[in-house]
């Protein structure tokens, strides 16, 4: 279990893109998986699959030239789904796009945007503190165009059609209490439970949070009635 969530730790995870796929991938060599892709725009109950968002690069560099907050250290440091910027600020305007705990200072947040257009970083907030004026330069160098939403099945069936469903988030970056741990601790089950006997039927979903829910909600309406947990 821990080696599964060192292994899934450090990959950019958020609701879409390339980083839910990889952690998929991985899953895989856990337990077997059918991977659905769900095209953006497509309608979910009252929701919409969103754009696709993929991120390449994201940093700040002080008035110095020195890179004092880089994604490639940490892909917390970046809001998830930033929209692309590249340009030059003076500390007042950057501050607006900056994100940082007091309570904990030496940490740093997590923070998503992912139905309103806007970008943005996360650092420890003693760092944002010991910021001085001068002119920042800034790179979020992003995508976010149609694509998919991404999650992973296992469907383990059981001597009744009764349905228990059991379904992990995977729209986390590195965060190991959320969601790294629940993907390592459902992959196993899931292998377990294909060994042992089932009454039941199981239905393992690796999927983001929400709009995963949602999406998967609205592609298993048939499936509504015999769920009995």
């Amino acid at each position: 279990l821990h080696d599964l969530v060192r292994d899934l730790y450090p990959l950019g995870r958020s609701i879409t893109g390339n980083g839910v796929r990889e952690t998929l991938a991985r899953l895989r060599n856990v337990v077997p998986l059918a991977i659905h892709e769900v095209p953006s725009g497509t309608p979910v109950l009252d929701w919409e699959v969103p754009p696709e968002w993929n991120l390449r690069s994201a940093w700040i560099e002080a008035p110095d030239g020195r890179r004092i907050v880089d994604a490639a250290a940490s892909n917390l440091h970046v809001v998830g789904y930033s929209t692309p910027v590249s340009g030059e600020l003076s500390l007042d305007g950057l501050q607006a796009h900056l994100h940082s705990d007091p309570a904990r200072p030496d940490v740093i947040p997590y923070r998503t945007s992912y139905y309103a257009p806007a970008w943005g970083f996360c650092l420890a907030d003693r760092q944002r503190a010991a910021l001085q004026p001068g002119r920042y330069r800034v790179l979020i160098d992003a995508v976010l165009a149609p694509g998919s939403l991404s999650y992973g099945e296992a469907l383990l069936p059981g001597t009744t059609a009764d349905e228990f469903v059991i379904y992990t988030h995977t729209c986390h970056p590195s965060l190991a209490n959320d969601n790294a741990s629940g993907m390592a601790v459902c992959a196993f089950l899931a292998r377990w439970l294909a060994s042992a006997p089932r009454c039941l039927t199981y239905r393992v979903v690796f999927g983001p949070g929400t709009i995963g829910s949602i999406t998967w909600l609205a592609r298993n309406r048939e499936a509504l009635p015999r769920i009995v947990g």
